[in-house]
């Protein structure tokens, strides 16, 4: 009878992450053209902080950004980010869609679309569906997040301006070894606050100052970069007074009273019809 002969195996630690999964996938190496001196600045950001929490007006280029960026370093063997995730609110804005079919990742469908539309203009939808079927990128609920640790990750999660400060404090307190999040969102566009100092965003921004492994970063109407005519509508909106005409008042009902004779007559008709039914008057 043979003995079983014991080896020692050790298990080599890898020096460099296995990112032969994402370069078949991608056939070539991303890299992030930044339209402004604003954009690179954030770009820079998102490398050097482990966090970085934005803030400024729609097309300034906020979410592209951070998805390049993020492809980018996933893309790089020499750092340990190996997945994306995108992480959003399930705020509706200002229409109720009602109970959506389907499992947790289709129900997200209408809250991610805006992102995964970034993502398929940088690598193309049939990429995209590749590398989220082999879990390198992930559409994660926001409240499916808590007792999670997120390790070797980098998250983006957007329209932060809708989560509380409560949600997000759950989100920061997530992050694990090697991971990376960038928090971004509009502080004049809220879905669920009516007054946005009450939102999540504006909290975290002013709450972690004090911790330099988080970065903060603020775009202006100038930066826009979509469309310039974004910055002149969004400053007819700030502007309260910008010859909007105020819609006319209706008009009062006119209450017509009648003379004290013609009231005097009414009741006697009244009192006539009355005896005469009941009483052959």
């Amino acid at each position: 009878m043979s003995k079983r002969v014991r080896t020692n195996v050790v298990k080599e630690e890898p020096t460099e992450k296995d990112v032969s999964l994402i370069n078949k996938v991608l056939k070539t190496k991303h890299r992030l053209k930044c339209k402004n001196h604003k954009q690179k600045e954030f770009a820079n950001l998102i490398t050097d902080k482990e966090i970085v929490i934005s803030a400024g007006p729609a097309g300034v280029g906020k979410s592209y950004v951070a998805i390049a960026r993020a492809i980018e370093l996933i893309q790089n063997k020499t750092n340990q980010h190996d997945t994306l995730i995108i992480v959003k609110p399930a705020v509706e804005a200002g229409e109720k869609l009602g109970y959506m079919p389907g499992d947790m990742r289709e129900k997200m469908e209408p809250h991610v679309a805006s992102s995964l539309d970034i993502i398929d203009k940088i690598m193309g939808k049939p990429a995209r569906v590749q590398l989220e079927d082999a879990d390198v990128i992930k559409v994660e609920p926001l409240g499916f997040l808590r007792g999670k640790t997120i390790d070797n990750s980098i998250v983006i999660v957007e329209e932060v301006q809708n989560m509380s400060p409560e949600q997000v404090k759950t989100l920061l307190t997530r992050i694990g070894s090697h991971s990376k999040y960038v928090l971004s969102g509009d502080l004049d566009q809220s879905d669920k606050y009516r007054n946005v100092n009450d939102s999540g965003l504006y909290d975290a921004m002013n709450r972690h100052k004090n911790i330099s492994e988080i970065g903060f970063f603020e775009f202006t109407n100038d930066d826009i970069v979509r469309n310039k005519i974004i910055g002149k509508i969004l400053l007819n909106y700030e502007t309260s007074t910008n010859n909007v005409p105020k819609p006319p008042k209706p008009p009062k009902p006119r209450i017509i009273r009648e003379s004290g004779s013609k009231q005097k007559n009414k009741l006697l008709r009244k009192l006539k019809i009355y005896f005469k039914r009941n009483f052959n008057f």
